[in-house]
């Protein structure tokens, strides 16, 4: 892949940084070529040690191919303004930031992507929505494959990224309190905090493991649904407490709070 040859991150707090070390764990050649740059010196060095790459200014990280613009929303269209001057034809800036859309973007003046990550970036295993302007296909699609070892990266309308960021976004924390009901049942029942944590974790990673390959997820609840068992039992609690409709609105309710960002 001839492009790109390098990489800047500007902005190392919690979705910068997972960014910054999924591309460094699946792109191990572009660390001797990726900047870091961030306000606080102590969240800067701490990124640039624990993935091998170079704190810089600014500035520098904008004198890449690739500029991950990883800030505050409200901080964008500064930022962008201040590093115009160091972006090239060949710079594409790909902007993390809710509610920043591709119109915001064009004060950069170069091609641009808008991206809606989740953390699981950082370990290869997560969800990327992807919206892009001005970069012609074979751009775009070094783009799409290079952010390919963050897990699974979707394009799509730019209309559609309220409900992206819902998803996308939003999902593991959703997630992670169905994790937190399931361990707490089980220790309702019996089960020490450490085993059911690690039960959770592994029935999570299963399940996850089963639907990647494309399984239907209601397919998938009716094969381990046995007439009168376990399962049936379980599923109808959850449908008298209209957990399926719940789970429904809390998708709307991120989306439309992304709309208002």
């Amino acid at each position: 892949m001839s492009w790109p040859e390098s990489v800047g991150v500007l902005g190392c707090g919690a979705m910068g940084g997972a960014m910054a070390a999924g591309l460094a764990a699946g792109h191990p050649g572009i660390v001797a070529n990726m900047v870091v740059a961030d306000p606080d010196d102590a969240v800067r060095a701490g990124l640039a040690a624990e993935i091998g790459a170079a704190e810089g200014t600014i500035m520098a990280a904008a004198r890449t191919d690739l500029v991950v613009v990883a800030v505050k929303p409200a901080l964008v269209a500064g930022l962008l303004a201040e590093i115009r001057p160091a972006l090239t034809d060949r710079s594409v800036v790909a902007s993390v930031a809710a509610g920043r859309t591709l119109d915001d973007l064009d004060v950069a003046g170069c091609g641009t992507a808008r991206l809606m990550p989740n953390l699981a970036v950082r370990h290869g295993a997560g969800l990327v929505a992807l919206a892009t302007r001005g970069i012609d296909d074979r751009r775009r699609d070094d783009l799409t494959a290079f952010l390919g070892v963050l897990g699974t990266v979707t394009e799509l309308d730019e209309g559609l990224f309220d409900v992206a960021t819902a998803l996308a976004g939003s999902g593991p924390g959703i997630v992670a309190l169905v994790a937190e009901a399931l361990e707490q049942g089980g220790i309702d029942e019996g089960l020490s905090a450490p085993d059911a944590r690690a039960m959770v974790r592994a029935v999570l990673a299963g399940t996850a493991a089963l639907l990647a390959d494309g399984l239907d997820p209601a397919e998938l609840r009716a094969r381990v649904s046995s007439p009168g068992g376990t399962t049936v039992a379980a599923v109808q609690a959850l449908e008298e407490g209209a957990v399926r409709r719940h789970l429904a609105l809390a998708v709307r309710a991120a989306a439309a709070r992304s709309g208002e960002l």
